[in-house]
This record gives structure tokens, sequence and C-alpha cells, in this order.
């Protein structure tokens, strides 16, 4: 392999990872909102129901 075909292999290998990573906690993000609200449930002093957004909470 010559020099430049290593760089593009190492550079397209960095972005499919990048990819990966990024994919999987949007998947992991997509699943945790989509899981039911535990605010009735909570025996936490503060309890934040997960369907709150940002501004909600200042």
């Amino acid at each position: 392999m010559t020099i430049k075909t290593r760089k593009y292999l190492m550079i397209f290998t960095l972005c499919a990872g990048a990819t990966l990573l990024y994919g999987t906690a949007a998947y992991r993000a997509e699943q945790t909102r989509m899981q039911p609200s535990m605010a009735a449930s909570c025996n936490h002093d503060q309890c934040i129901p997960y369907t709150a957004t940002l501004s909600a909470l200042r």
C-alpha cells in the first residue's frame, strides 16, 4: 500500500468510527426517551420527569 492509500484508509476508518459512535449514542438516547416516564413512581426528593425540557429545568 502506498502512503496515500493508507492515509485515505485511515480517514475513512476514523469517519466510520465517529459515525458509529454517533449512531450508537443517538440510538441509546432514543431508547431512553421512549421508556415510560417514572415520575409517578419516583422516590427522590427532587424528581424530574424524563419528558421535561431544558428550559423547564431552569
